[in-house]
């Protein structure tokens, strides 16, 4: 190997980037004074079966594995020309070119876990970005130290706890927690705060459950809050003002999700979502009136006001509606430019399907209130779009 030139790392991996018969690559093994000991070399050899077969563009791909005159075993990978992120964070980038990173590394991990792999070091230092087109290169490669004394701290607080204590099994949720503090690090400003909140989360059952999810909260990051946890409410009366909603909730995505889907053959035939959500009101209602002829108890107890959080004023959402304020707007721009996309009505309602499911996915925990509302803004819409068709 020529042109050779080491990669400064404190932990006991030896990482060498030279040519090697003419090709550009990069050489992973053991420093001098780990490099006879078995633990570590049936190390190496783990990763070589684990990760050689993995092919992805954002990801350094192992050539081979080999026993070197020079570095004794070690793992051969790709190489191009390029810098670790904490290099490029350095730089001056736009927040466009920064995004292009992140989406960029979610779809390698992405790969990795559909794969059944799990990172568990993700961290600016193992992922390099290219000089030429600043691509991602992800090193699917975990660095190892000879003790967490070795682990530099910089490093350590991308990793997510149950990856330093080593008490559960890892899973997609630990590469989110490393994303989000990237993601953090990256300095993506206030928009970004809450999916920085959610994926770094030390109770990883609060995190995003994976990559994709990650990914539909980051391109909609305003949108992305998460509940107070509480309406302040209690008794019979709550709880059946609580299961009204969940049914109108529930009764309302199914009609939108089925009216998005119907064959627009015969739109004739179609039923207005406005219409749908009016009838399933009126149902849920009927329901709840007949429970509380059975509830000797609901005669005597005063009317629950549930839309006393929902109230507007001038067209503006107050209270825990607030958000609709900001979504609503930037939603009607996605809508008309789906409806300006062209195409039979049918791809159409095709786009607005997937386009509503993944908005509704990134609002995060929102109560059941807030989803309705969500839910009615959106079939308005969508109805008086049909209607202008």
């Amino acid at each position: 190997m020529t042109e050779t030139k080491e990669i400064k790392t404190p932990s006991i991996n030896l990482l060498m980037t030279g040519k090697d018969a003419g090709r550009d690559v990069m050489v992973i093994g053991l420093k001098e004074a780990y490099r006879d000991k078995q633990q570590y070399q049936r190390s190496l050899k783990r990763e070589y079966a684990q990760c050689h077969e993995l092919k992805h563009p954002n990801i350094l791909e192992i050539i081979e594995e080999r026993d070197d005159d020079t570095y004794g075993l070690c793992l051969v990978m790709e190489w191009e020309p390029a810098r670790t992120l904490t290099e490029y964070m350095q730089e001056s980038h736009s927040e466009e070119e920064k995004k292009s990173i992140i989406r960029q590394l979610a779809d390698a991990l992405s790969f990795l876990h559909q794969n059944g792999k799990v990172h568990g070091a993700l961290n600016p230092d193992c992922i390099f970005v290219t000089h030429q087109g600043d691509r991602v290169k992800l090193l699917n490669f975990r660095i190892r130290y000879a003790d967490q004394m070795h682990e530099p701290i910089a490093s350590l607080k991308f990793r997510a706890p149950e990856a330093k204590d080593g008490t559960v099994a890892l899973d997609a949720r630990t590469d989110v927690f490393s994303l989000g503090m990237i993601l953090k690090e990256m300095g993506f400003g206030s928009d970004y705060e809450e999916v920085v909140s959610v994926s770094s989360n030390f109770a990883r059952n609060d995190r995003y459950p994976d990559v994709q999810t990650f990914l539909d909260a980051f391109e909609h990051r305003r949108y992305t809050r998460r509940s107070s946890g509480s309406d302040g409410g209690n008794g019979a009366g709550n709880k059946r003002a609580a299961m009204l909603i969940a049914t109108i909730v529930g009764l309302v995505v199914i009609a939108a999700l089925l009216y998005f889907n119907r064959n627009s053959d015969a739109p004739e035939a179609e039923q207005p979502v406005a219409e749908m959500v009016d009838s399933t009101q009126a149902d849920a209602m009927q329901e709840n009136n007949a429970a509380e002829q059975t509830d000797p108890s609901a005669a005597n107890e005063q009317p629950q006001d549930t839309n006393s959080k929902s109230a507007t004023v001038s067209g503006h959402y107050s209270g825990d509606l607030a958000f609709l304020n900001e979504l609503v707007p930037q939603m009607h721009i996605d809508l008309d430019k789906i409806y300006a996309s062209g195409g039979d009505n049918a791809a159409i309602h095709a786009k607005v399907a997937r386009y509503y499911r993944g908005l509704r996915k990134a609002l995060g925990n929102k109560t059941d209130a807030q989803f309705a509302a969500y839910d009615k803004e959106f079939a308005d819409y969508v109805n008086k779009k049909n209607a202008g068709q």
